[in-house]
């Protein structure tokens, strides 16, 4: 009886640790549109676990119970292999680190080799399109060869972005409220605020159909 006491005391307690690499975290939200009387909700719980340098993941739906980004990823040497259980595949990819190059193959076949020079963080896929990314003067640059770029800047408090498509973004703190401001086709307006019960209330305004959309959402 003795031994039948110990062995299960010891079954507990490596029970015990392999829970403690265990974590949850969640989110739910409700949003009303005024433009047409809509109420939606969600929630979700995310149970993710580690041993070692493998880690695996998932997402179920709290509203029908359905699990979704079921993934396991994990390493040999270089290699790096990700398996999506949701379409049944696994990708393989490779990192090397040649002097100050890193040169990366996917699972697709994709290769991608990337370094930084004077400050500028330059990547290049092999067939496709090269980014660059560096700070100047206090603003963030970011271009492609296909054509797009942004930069974005703080100034006051006031952090501005503008993109290739014309695109202006100013975000802000004002009375404990973060305002963003974003100049697209349309203007909207977006005031969100952090409450001490832990949730965030979001309020947004749409000038395309005078669209405003309230949204409470917590995150545990």
């Amino acid at each position: 009886m003795k031994k039948l006491i110990a062995l299960t005391a010891v079954s507990v307690m490596a029970s015990s640790a392999a829970v403690a690499a265990v974590s949850l975290s969640g989110a739910a939200s409700v949003s009303y549109a005024e433009s047409n009387n809509a109420v939606t909700t969600s929630a979700s719980l995310t149970i993710a676990g580690s041993n070692g340098g493998t880690s695996a993941s998932a997402t179920m739906d709290l509203k029908d119970g359905s699990m979704s980004d079921v993934s396991m990823a994990t390493s040999i040497g270089p290699v790096s292999i990700d398996v999506d259980v949701d379409a049944a595949s696994v990708s393989l990819g490779l990192d090397v680190l040649a002097g100050d190059v890193s040169i990366a193959l996917d699972g697709a076949g994709t290769a991608t080799v990337s370094t930084t020079v004077a400050g500028v963080a330059i990547t290049h896929e092999l067939g496709g399109a090269t980014t660059a990314s560096a700070s100047l003067a206090g603003m963030d640059v970011n271009v492609s060869s296909a054509g797009t770029w942004d930069v974005s800047t703080t100034l006051n408090g006031v952090t501005l972005k503008v993109d290739s498509t014309g695109a202006v973004t100013a975000s802000m703190g004002l009375a404990g409220n973060t305002v963003t401001i974003a100049n697209s086709s349309s203007t909207v307006v977006t005031v969100t605020r952090d409450l001490t019960s832990g949730a965030s209330l979001e309020a947004s305004y749409n000038t395309s159909g005078n669209a405003l959309t309230l949204t409470a959402s917590v995150s545990f």
